[in-house]
């Protein structure tokens, strides 16, 4: 698994969810996406593996979200697709920051910048 998992994204199931092997047979939990309940479900090792390596891309592919004008450095391309394919996608307005309180006084604080700690390098 530890060699497969550079291959799948995100993780298709992370090691908490699987909760038992033994004996050949994998126990591992999900969530079921109609209902949102918790399943277990015992498969053996052969059917496990292979509902894990569906999620590996073959041999010259890349994943979709990281690739051409949805790769996250490619913010240029992007709003040029999208003025000519005539989107128009509505600023947002930002949420606004949480003011930081004197604890003593109660007066708003500003922060003025941030310091490394002694102990850490670099």
């Amino acid at each position: 698994m530890a060699y497969l998992s550079r291959y799948l994204y995100r993780g298709v199931i992370s090691e908490k969810n699987i909760i038992a092997n033994q004996a050949g047979k994998v126990t591992y939990r999900y969530t079921e996406g109609k209902t949102g309940h918790t399943q277990y479900r015992i498969l053996k090792g052969e059917d496990f593996l292979w509902l894990v390596l569906q999620h590996v891309l073959p041999k010259g592919f890349r994943r979709v979200r990281d690739y051409g004008f949805l790769h996250g450095n490619a913010k240029k391309l992007l709003s040029l697709v999208q003025l000519v394919l005539r989107v128009v996608i509505e600023a947002h307005t930002p949420r606004p920051r949480p003011v930081f309180k004197c604890p003593r006084c109660q007066s708003p604080m500003y922060i003025l910048g941030f310091a490394k700690p002694a102990w850490q390098s670099g």
